[in-house]
């Protein structure tokens, strides 16, 4: 028989797929290498009716971590049926929407786990279901199994329908466990493809609300404090202190405040030939300026140390400790405060502009960070006699705007 007179095989997984995780991928891998089906079609979930009470995230980013995750496979396709259809949907519906597309000549199987196999009577238009499709119910290893088997030799004998058994070993990983993990600040690396971590950190989501007890804050004050001379943790101590005090004034988060502060000046007092290195094994871009000048480096080290040694990924604390020592443009206000409070602690050297920038930062941070910055270009040019970085002058242009006479 030749190749196109051939019933073609596909296999649909549905899913909210809220993420996509390895267990996904490897069970779609085992049924089409156990089934021989020539394309597994993911089906991220529009609005199911099974789980409309919850809050899910939105269908694109879902569609779009599945594009992600499964570009790699040549026989993996994703599909936005679900999506585009209006209202609630039914497994019913989208199996018939695709018989529509592919034609008569194609034999579906579609995903589910064990669980929702033994509720599948109560699907809408369960018995027509089991008619024009096949399923295959997977589980993970050391499932009780039996009453389950012997529920699907009824329902195919019942409805003369072709329902499957197959053990799947990933499937010990299920998306809410990741969710869990993203909010208990736990890594999810090696649980979801790599392209799946980078969208969910560039995008923020299920970036729960980080609380901390007062044991996670003192393990926290602990690890610093064995990582920085007493000098330098007494400064830290200070700038947490003035950075949660411009966190109450500026209505900011007082736990992404805490991190962000505490471990601004983490990789500080590494020498120059390990910054260097870190920089190099955690892929640090580093401009001209900063390779001359290493030190300035410490604020990009110490939020990679702080995403390794403690799994804390939020962009936002990151980004406040990597921008305190140049700025950026479109700085936000959790990264202006760390930046104000790094230079306005009260351990620092009192000098004349250090008051003023305390009492504008308590009401105005745009016009604290345009005296701070105008000050730091003073230091650097008249009392070290140094170039500035480029930023700087970048900065100042921009903050320039704000400094209205009151």
């Amino acid at each position: 028989m030749n190749r196109q007179n051939k019933i073609r095989k596909l296999a649909i997984m549905g899913g909210t797929f809220d993420p996509i995780h390895m267990g996904h991928l490897v069970t779609a891998e085992e049924v089409r290498h156990e089934f021989q089906v020539d394309e597994v079609i993911f089906v991220p979930t529009g609005h199911p009716p099974h789980k409309s009470h919850i809050n899910m995230t939105t269908c694109e980013h879902r569609y779009l971590m599945t594009v992600l995750a499964t570009a790699a496979n040549p026989y993996f396709k994703v599909s936005r049926i679900e999506m585009e259809r209006e209202g609630v949907t039914y497994t019913i519906d989208t199996i018939k929407e695709l018989k529509c597309i592919y034609g008569n000549e194609v034999e579906l199987y579609f995903i589910t786990g064990a669980d929702a196999v033994q509720k599948i009577l109560s699907w809408k238009e369960s018995e027509e279901l089991l008619q024009i499709c096949n399923f295959v119910a997977v589980t993970r290893p050391g499932y009780n199994k039996e009453e389950l088997i012997q529920q699907i030799e009824e329902l195919n004998k019942q409805y003369k329908t072709n329902i499957y058994f197959l053990e799947v070993p990933a499937l010990a990983i299920s998306s809410s466990d990741i969710r869990r993990r993203l909010k208990e600040m736990k890594p999810i690396k090696y649980l979801v493809p790599q392209e799946v971590e980078n969208y969910i950190k560039k995008h923020e989501l299920y970036n729960y609300q980080i609380r901390l007890t007062d044991k996670e804050k003192e393990e926290m004050y602990q690890y610093v404090a064995s990582k920085l001379s007493p000098k330098r943790y007494a400064h830290t101590r200070g700038v947490v202190e003035m950075a949660l005090e411009y966190a109450k004034l500026n209505g900011l988060d007082y736990d992404e405040t805490f991190i962000a502060a505490l471990f601004h000046d983490i990789a500080k007092e590494i020498s120059a030939e390990e910054s260097l290195a870190l920089c190099e094994k955690y892929h640090i871009e580093l401009d001209e300026y900063e390779k001359k000048n290493i030190y300035l480096a410490h604020g990009k080290i110490g939020a990679v140390i702080l995403e390794r040694d403690w799994g804390i990924s939020k962009p936002s604390i990151l980004n406040g400790i990597k921008y305190h020592t140049l700025g950026r443009l479109n700085m936000t206000d959790l990264e202006k405060v760390i930046y104000l409070a790094d230079m306005t602690e009260e351990g620092r050297s009192a000098y004349k502009e250090k008051e003023e920038i305390k009492r504008l930062a308590q009401y105005n941070l745009d016009r604290a960070m345009y005296k701070a910055l105008t000050s730091s270009y003073n230091y650097i040019t008249n009392i070290l006699k140094k170039e500035v970085h480029p930023i700087i002058n970048e900065l100042i242009d921009y903050y320039k705007q704000f400094d209205i006479p009151e």
